[in-house]
């Protein structure tokens, strides 16, 4: 007898529906389970068996042979144990009622109708050796993957209804027990129940824009109000959250840059739906999903630790993972000491910021994933932090030519803004006039954002060579600045195009269409951070 049951499993950030097909027929009574299976797949021979026993099933004695198919592509994880188990008690139940088949009249059009719910339902769902469904990864990417396919019911874990109600089309049975999902798919659907009281169709409406809004205001978070003084960078962040740029900051120890790195996020514009969804599917695939959570609302924010590894940073592995630069995506990346993170691994990030997507390309695997971040770093000058103030500063000059160097050229390039960020005066840790709020900043910068999105459908940090040409228009005086300052400077390609990025954003900041001589006046005050970090590496 055959049984064939709908599941599906991810590679990376792309999912595939798999055909897990079981087979039962005489011969030494055994389970034998193939196709390009991983370890954890498996382990799943045992688990099901246990599980169907614990669950008050009875097995009957005969060989068991479970493929799953595609077979050339190999499947992880612990989400096929509930289909393997359904697929063994259908075939079992065709043993025992051989003559449902040839059954006619009202009994066929059942038959007939529970034939159709089988070919259009997708099970997925970890089993536990007393029968228990648990909540497994990926649920989201996987399902998004099967609503393209024409799939139109899914029995999962009741752990993973809420992200899964963010389908389109696609009818919930969150079981518990594998009992239930067994009864469930035995009478085609009708001894199930929905996840939630809407219809399918309706189902998208449940992460509306005002729910997103509602999510993100919830809860205490960091505030710009909280930074005294430091103008400059305070600056520098909102045209880096405007136009979604690079920014690096350095100066002496607790001046305040991881203060401001840790607030950029809550001057960047609430998240869109498909944004939320993009990022809850790479949350989804990294198991980092609560049950409780369905959609993740807020920008992500990433603080890796030095010690990272590089699989760790762009994503791999054994088992692929998504690395921190993908966890970053749509929101923030911060390298606190970015030095100490060692030029090999800042220079896997070269690629990743240029393209926003990684290719993990391994022995078994190759997978894709998103990683369309905003980097901020943050560093000291010299290992105790104080140079060129020699009155503080013990290190030899060796020491910080060493520090320095640990930051390669190429990924200094690519930081759009650096600003130092000094010394806090008494005066203005005393000052009672109240500093800004991330919420007046955030307005300004939703507002800068529009106008990208409207003119060119992206951020200016993503525009290309001919576009800028298209839509970098500035006056004469303005120009004739930006030569002067390319002769002067000895500006590489990427140095004249980040300040005429800078420029665009600065306008659409202050809602100008053309670019004057104060834009890139201060798109080249920005940079000068980067000018004397380079003067003083190569001054050493």
């Amino acid at each position: 007898m055959y049984k064939a049951v709908l599941s599906g499993a991810f590679r990376g950030l792309d999912s595939f529906l798999v055909q897990v097909e079981t087979d039962m027929s005489d011969g030494l009574p055994c389970m034998e389970m193939i196709g390009y299976l991983a370890n954890e797949v498996k382990e799943s021979r045992d688990r099901v068996r246990v599980g169907i026993r614990n669950s008050g099933f009875q097995l009957p004695v005969k060989r068991i042979t479970i493929s799953l198919t595609p077979a050339d592509i190999r499947k992880d994880g612990s989400g096929f144990d509930l289909p393997v188990a359904i697929g063994i008690l259908s075939v079992t139940e065709l043993i025992e009622k051989p003559g449902e088949k040839c059954a006619s009249g009202e009994e066929s059009m059942e038959n007939a109708a529970r034939l159709r719910f089988e070919q259009e339902t997708l099970v997925i769902g970890e089993l536990g050796l007393d029968g228990e469904v648990k909540p497994v990864k990926g649920v989201l990417p996987i399902l998004l993957k099967a609503a393209e396919s024409g799939v139109k019911n899914c029995i999962l874990p009741q752990g993973n209804v809420k992200e899964a109600q963010n389908v389109k089309a696609i009818r919930l049975f969150p079981v518990s027990h594998l009992r239930q999902a067994y009864e469930i798919y035995a009478s085609g659907g009708r001894m199930g129940t929905f996840s939630a009281e809407e219809e399918p169709d309706a189902m998208p409406k449940r992460a509306n824009e005002e729910k997103i809004k509602t999510a993100e205001t919830e809860g205490e978070r960091p505030d710009f109000s909280q930074i005294c003084g430091q103008q400059q960078a305070r600056r520098a962040a909102e045209v880096a959250a405007a136009g979604f740029h690079n920014l690096l900051l350095f100066g002496p120890p607790g001046s305040g840059k991881s203060m401001i790195a840790e607030r950029v996020p809550t001057i960047l514009p609430q998240m869109t739906y498909e944004e939320c969804l993009e990022v809850t599917q790479i949350y989804s695939v990294a198991g980092l999903l609560d049950a409780g959570t369905g959609l993740i609302t807020r920008r992500p924010f990433e603080r890796p630790h030095h010690t990272i590894t590089p699989a760790a940073l762009t994503g791999g592995g054994a088992i692929p993972m998504p690395g921190a630069i993908t966890m970053a995506h749509k929101g923030v990346l911060f390298l606190d000491e970015l030095p100490e993170f060692g030029r090999e691994k800042l220079d896997l990030l070269r690629q990743p910021l240029e393209e926003k997507k990684i290719r993990i390309v391994r022995n078994q695997y190759a997978c894709d994933y998103k990683c369309d971040f905003m980097f901020v770093a943050a560093m000291n000058p010299c290992p105790c932090g104080y140079y060129p103030d020699r009155n503080r500063c013990n290190c030899r000059e060796q020491e910080v030519s060493r520090y320095l160097k640990r930051v390669s050229g190429p990924i200094l390039d690519r930081m759009d803004i650096s600003v130092e960020v000094g010394r806090v005066e008494w005066s203005q840790l005393t000052d009672a006039h109240k500093y800004e709020s991330s919420a007046e900043i955030q307005r300004r910068v939703e507002k800068a954002q529009k106008i990208q999105l409207a003119r060119q459908g992206k951020f200016n940090s993503a525009l290309s060579g001919d576009e800028m040409d298209r839509l970098v228009v500035m006056d004469e005086a303005a120009a004739q600045l930006l030569q002067r300052v390319f002769d002067t400077k000895g500006l590489s390609v990427r140095g004249y195009q980040r300040i005429r990025k800078l420029a665009r954003t600065i306008a659409d900041l202050a809602g100008k269409e053309s670019i004057t001589r104060a834009e890139v006046a201060e798109a080249v005050m920005l940079n000068q951070g980067l000018e004397y970090l380079t003067v003083k590496k190569g001054d050493l």
